[in-house]
C-alpha cells in the first residue's frame, strides 16, 4: 500500500471535516470551491464555506471574504461588508487585510474617506508585510503621506506608536 490519498478520498475527508465544523477545512473547501480545485469553480460555494470559517476566527477566510465582497464575486459587490471583512483580518495582523482596509481608506469606499488611517493601516501592513510585498506597500503608504497635512501625519505617527508591532 502506497500511504498516497487520491483527490477523491482528499476532497470526501475535506468535506467530512468541513460538515463537522472543521474551520480550517472549511476554509480549505471554500479555496478549492474558488480556484475550482478537486471541484467544480463555484464562488457561491467558497463564499459559503469562507464564512462558516471565518466566523470562527480563520483569518484567511476572513481576507478572502473581503476579497470577494470587495470584487462581487460569489456574492453582491458590497464594499462595506468587504471593510468588515478586512478589518477583522487586519486586526489579526494579516499584512493584506491591513494594506487593503487603508486602501478603502484612502478612496472612501466601504467606510468614511480618512487619509489618516489610510496611512495607519498601511504603515501597519508594511511592518508585518513579507519581503516581496514590502515594496509596493512602500510605495503607497509614501503616497499617501504625501497627502497628508503635518497635522494629520502626526495624528498618523500618533495612532501608530499606539500600536504593538
Amino acid at each position: 500500500m502506497s500511504g498516497k490519498v487520491s483527490p477523491e478520498e482528499y476532497l470526501q475527508t475535506i468535506q467530512t471535516l468541513a460538515n463537522s465544523g472543521n474551520a480550517m477545512a472549511q476554509h480549505n473547501l471554500g479555496a478549492m470551491y474558488l480556484h475550482g480545485q478537486g471541484v467544480k469553480n463555484d464562488p457561491a460555494q467558497a463564499v459559503k464555506w469562507f464564512l462558516r470559517a471565518a466566523q470562527q476566527g480563520v483569518q484567511p477566510a476572513r481576507h478572502n471574504l473581503g476579497v470577494l465582497y470587495l470584487r462581487g464575486i460569489g456574492v453582491q459587490k458590497n464594499p462595506e461588508e468587504a471593510a468588515k471583512w478586512f478589518l477583522l483580518a487586519a486586526q489579526q495582523g494579516d499584512p493584506r487585510s491591513q494594506h487593503s482596509l487603508g486602501a478603502l481608506y484612502y478612496e472612501g469606499l466601504g467606510v468614511e474617506k480618512n487619509l489618516v488611517l489610510s496611512y495607519r493601516w498601511i504603515s501597519q501592513a508594511l511592518q508585518h508585510a513579507p519581503a516581496e510585498m514590502q515594496e509596493s506597500i512602500r510605495s503607497t503608504r509614501d503616497y499617501v503621506a504625501e497627502q497628508l497635512s503635518p497635522e494629520e501625519m502626526a495624528q498618523a505617527q500618533h495612532l501608530l506608536a499606539q500600536l504593538v508591532f
